[in-house]
């Protein structure tokens, strides 16, 4: 006996619709062998899709093992960090001297700065070594200014200006030989550690770090990891792989560029910049204005809060860019006895030096600082609009540091991983065209003099590059430092 079926047409299988489709022209007609085959067929199917979903789910599970075993797993990196003792000057000895003495060795390099023939290397807190560097490839170490507390400077028409944390400087050294103090303004930088004019002379100032043989390793999962100095139970620790003495004295070196006639050059992480006969200085708070109208003679200008914990300080034309651990200020200073704010970029809690060239800013952000930041990366920000800054592109970089633009190239600094040099053809995509990379030494801040004389400063000492062959960069001189 055969049994009739009829078949729903939302419940074709490919083989009903085949049978269907071979007996368009007949009445359909199934006989329960051909339908019992096509169901076991289905059966089988259907099995072997359940099979499959438990394996699918079985390596769904494996996957989020291994996931969350891999997120275990990279957090096996360590840093080694040293115990840092404080140092602290009374202000008695932060105002002896200065004096000058015979050349000593390079230690502790903070700011750089060229000038002339004449290469000028801060070492922190102490002084400034004088090297003849008219031959860049055999640069001579002159002699040694003792500025107790000192970590900046600037030099228009043979003076030299410097600070002692609290006060300002002003040194003929038109006979590098004989250097004389020619002025000092007192209590100009009352933002810079706490300091009280009120204070008496036996008064203990913190002005940074000394580094010791006693280490501790942290890891990857501890919050201390990603800074440089941390304090614990009452003792500084400081990264020994990544900490150098910019950061640690919360200061750095002079604006990249030339701003004023008989004036030198110095780093991207300046706190000092001359614009005519103007000297303009920041310390922890305030923007200085001092008047060069008479250079031996320097007189005291107007004062103005920017913010907390501003850090560097890069004049552009007729403007000001001042970076702060929260972001970018930019001053006009059309009237340059009383720069005005003109507008703000902010950006992510972060130690930053500020460059400027052809209206845009590039900014660095890195970790591993006080800042208490995890960002690595290069901002690059249309200034073009002074009121409106805009984001063009961010890049992620290696603790990157002080950085130069000089044409269509720009050269950067990042710590422990060494030097870079990006092709700047096209701003937009700056970040992702790396031409070369040393990390062969430490590096933290740079004057690009000319593309075949860069000034390299790290904790490792100070190198002189030939980069004109961007891909195949030529040492000219290294001045080490002096290990204990």
């Amino acid at each position: 006996m055969t049994k009739k079926f009829q078949c729903k047409t939302n419940s074709r299988t490919p083989e009903l619709s085949a049978a269907i489709a071979g007996n368009q022209n007949q009445p359909f007609q199934l006989t329960a062998r051909l339908y019992s085959q096509i169901a076991i067929k289905n059966s089988i199917a259907h099995l072997f899709n359940l099979l499959s979903m438990k394996k699918i789910a079985f390596c769904i599970f494996i996957l989020a093992f291994s996931l969350t075993s891999c997120f275990k797993d990279d957090c096996t990196s360590t840093r080694i960090f040293v115990r840092l003792n404080p140092v602290y000057k009374t202000v008695a000895a932060l105002r002896t001297g200065p004096s000058f003495v015979p050349a000593k060795p390079l230690i502790n390099p903070g700011k750089i700065y060229a000038y002339k023939n004449y290469l000028l290397i801060n070492e922190v807190n102490e002084g400034i070594h004088v090297y003849d560097n008219a031959d860049i490839t055999h640069p001579v170490n002159v002699s040694f200014i003792e500025i107790p507390g000192n970590r900046d400077m600037a030099i228009k028409s043979d003076i030299l200006y410097a600070d002692n944390v609290l006060d300002l400087l002003a040194i003929d050294i038109s006979n590098i030989q004989s250097p004389k103090v020619t002025k000092r303004l007192d209590n100009v930088f009352n933002n810079s550690y706490g300091w009280n004019v009120n204070w008496a002379a036996d008064q203990q100032i913190f002005v940074g770090y000394t580094s010791t043989n006693e280490t501790q390793i942290v890891d990857c999962s501890q919050p201390e990891f990603g800074l440089t100095i941390f304090n614990s139970g009452g003792v500084t620790w400081g990264c020994a792989s990544c900490l150098f003495s910019a950061d640690a004295g919360k200061r750095a070196s002079g604006p990249n560029v030339l701003t004023a006639a008989n004036s030198g050059v110095g780093g991207s992480l300046s706190r000092f910049g001359i614009v005519d006969n103007y000297l303009y200085a920041i310390d922890n708070a305030d923007l200085h204005v001092l008047y060069l109208d008479n250079p031996s003679m320097p007189r005291e200008g107007k004062k103005t809060t920017v913010s907390w914990n501003i850090e560097t300080l890069f004049p552009y034309k007729d403007k000001l860019f001042i970076g702060a651990q929260n972001g970018m200020y930019i001053y006009d200073n059309k009237n340059p006895e009383s720069p005005s704010l003109l507008s703000t970029f902010t950006h992510a809690r972060a130690c930053d030096p500020v460059y400027v060239v052809n209206d845009i800013a590039y900014i660095t952000l890195r970790d591993g600082t006080t800042c208490q930041n995890y960002t690595n990366e290069l901002d690059v920000v249309d200034v073009k609009d002074l009121l409106s800054p805009k984001l063009i592109q961010k890049f992620s970089m290696q603790r990157p540091g002080g950085l130069s633009v000089l044409d269509d190239k720009l050269y950067l600094c990042e710590n422990e991983f060494g030097f870079k040099i990006f092709d700047n053809t096209d701003a937009h995509t700056v970040g992702n065209k790396i031409i070369s990379q040393d990390k062969s030494f430490n590096a933290y801040d740079v004057i690009a003099l000319d593309h075949d004389h860069m000034i390299v400063v790290g904790k490792d000492g100070l190198y002189q590059l030939d980069a004109s062959n961007p891909k195949k960069v030529k040492t000219l001189s290294i001045i080490p430092i002096q290990k204990s």
